[in-house]
């Protein structure tokens, strides 16, 4: 029983962390196994998900827009997150 609320707390606050993020105009980052190495989902607050390719030269990050995802690969990312 111990672990049930350890994960129930984990969650709670995995998913504060996300409405802070939101609520601060900032975007939540999804890191993905099914994307090449550098990207990752971004997903914000007015519902959008881009998938966004960081890359370093000369220890400066550029933050590249590779698309963004249509509503049902957007509910997919989120399904398979468990974020619904």
């Amino acid at each position: 029983m111990k672990t049930d609320k350890s994960e129930e707390r984990l969650k709670a606050a995995f998913y504060k962390l996300r409405e802070n993020k939101f609520k601060a105009n900032l975007p939540f980052l999804i890191l993905s196994e099914e994307l090449p190495d550098g990207q990752a989902y971004y997903e914000y607050g007015d519902g959008r998900i881009e998938i966004r390719l960081t890359k370093t030269d000369n220890n400066v990050y550029n933050d590249i827009l590779v698309r963004e995802l249509n509503t049902v690969e957007a509910y997919k990312v989120r399904r398979e997150n468990g974020l619904l």
